[in-house]
């Protein structure tokens, strides 16, 4: 449709929301077709630029070549990565584009969101700029030249200026209640933004819709939580994709990553199985929904 031609062009103007406090990292992340690497040892020492991005996401792919002319001006100022989301990616994908663009720049895989989450941006492409300080001093969904413009200050004098920023709340994850649970992540845009790029991807994200409202009218009795993912995502988007599939089931959006980083999932969909408040089953690919229902039903019934 019309309106998803400009879909990714309108998320892109959306306010952008950072975080205030130090950045939350964790202490290795593995680099692609390279050595794993520390974060936290990079930022306070040196200015960073990151960039991140997705395999799939078309804007992204076209900001690849200027990405890596940027690291080879800058690279001996400022320390480049282009951070991944990591999110339903495989290597042959990412070696493709880093054979076509012959990026040398750093592919960082980000670690179930551990990097993103410090940004609360909405989608990629998404800039971020830090100083030798490690304080946050630019962010931006656009590769232009006010983004070059900020580059330069911060190699020539580390960009001390630092953006005035608001810390989000923290928000708790509820424990989970005994007996039998299904927690269910899927994408808003999977079905029709991945058909042409990837149709595999598609496909299963159309099977599995369709199988959560079966799976949500055969087991009335299973409590189901569902989440879309907040990339790309806001609220008009989700209630048109509960129109679209005629979707029954409670299902909100996951506004900033935090319950699917902690459950640790970074594919969408997926579907995790919980007894007694401990997974017990995950499922990534629904090519066979049928094996999926005769898994729950069987787990329904021992959990009895």
């Amino acid at each position: 449709m019309l309106k998803h031609r400009w879909f990714f062009l309108l998320i892109a103007l959306a306010s952008i929301k950072l975080q205030a406090s130090a950045l939350q990292l964790d202490e290795q992340y593995v680099v692609f077709d390279g050595q794993p690497i520390n974060l936290k040892q990079v930022i306070d020492h040196k200015p960073v630029y990151i960039k991140f991005w997705a395999s799939w996401c078309m804007e992204c792919r076209k900001e690849l070549p200027s990405l890596q002319q940027t690291y080879e001006k800058y690279r001996n100022n400022i320390a480049i990565y282009a951070v991944n989301l990591n999110i339903n990616e495989t290597d042959e994908y990412i070696r493709r584009l880093q054979q076509k663009n012959n990026l040398t720049i750093p592919i960082v895989m980000d670690n179930n969101g551990s990097i993103a989450g410090n940004f609360q941006f909405s989608g990629t492409p998404f800039h971020a700029l830090i100083n030798a300080n490690g304080e946050v001093v630019y962010t931006t969904y656009k590769d232009d030249a006010v983004l070059q413009q900020q580059l330069q200050q911060l190699a020539v004098n580390n960009g001390n200026k630092t953006v005035s920023l608001k810390a989000p709340a923290a928000k708790k994850i509820k424990p989970l209640p005994s007996g039998l649970l299904l927690i269910y992540f899927s994408a808003a845009w999977c079905d029709w933004y991945m058909k042409d790029l990837h149709p595999d991807m598609a496909t299963n994200c159309l099977t599995a819709t369709k199988f959560m409202n079966e799976i949500y009218q055969k087991q009335p009795n299973i409590p189901l939580q569902a989440y879309v993912t907040h990339l790309w995502t806001e609220q008009k988007d989700l209630d048109e994709y509960r129109n679209k599939f005629l979707i029954r089931y409670p299902l909100t959006i996951d506004t900033d990553n935090r319950i699917a980083q902690h459950y640790g999932n970074s594919e969408y969909p997926a579907l995790l199985v919980f007894s007694q408040g401990k997974e017990v089953k995950r499922f990534t690919k629904f090519d066979s929904p049928e094996e999926v229902l005769k898994t729950i039903n069987q787990l329904a019934g021992s959990d009895k």
